[in-house]
């Protein structure tokens, strides 16, 4: 399958890869920018969610690629790829969330949910390739 060569997906990646760089950026402007400015109340808030602004953007991005996708059987697969993503994202946070309530496990900042999403799009690749492979 030659995802790469579809419209959609080129003016995906352009989109995503300076966002993204943008994110690396951030991820270590903001904590600079809080410690220079000792920056607290509302300017603290701000500086402190500059890195989230990238994550945000992505997800606009994702919504998009799918509109600008015109093969129907490709949307489906990239569909797919995030209910898995959100499925594993969401039963993880569920399950970890009761692991801190009731066995006192270590809290996790909440800012890995969407770093596990991500990686979730990376096991929906894998169901797809099952289930392509089944098909067969």
């Amino acid at each position: 399958m030659a995802l790469h060569r579809d419209p959609a997906t080129r003016a995906y990646l352009r989109r995503f890869v300076p966002t993204m760089l943008a994110y690396v950026a951030l991820v270590f402007l903001a904590p600079a920018l809080i410690k220079r400015t000792g920056a607290s109340g509302p300017l603290l808030w701000l500086l402190a969610l500059l890195p989230a602004l990238p994550i945000m953007v992505v997800f606009v991005l994702v919504a998009r690629y799918w509109v600008e996708l015109r093969d129907e059987y490709l949307r489906l697969l990239e569909v797919r790829k995030a209910l898995v993503a959100t499925g594993v994202t969401l039963s993880l946070a569920a399950g970890w969330g009761f692991l801190e309530i009731y066995a006192h496990a270590p809290h996790l900042p909440t800012f890995y949910i969407p770093v596990i999403w991500f990686g979730g799009l990376g096991l929906g690749s894998c169901v797809n390739k099952l289930v392509e492979r089944g098909a067969r």
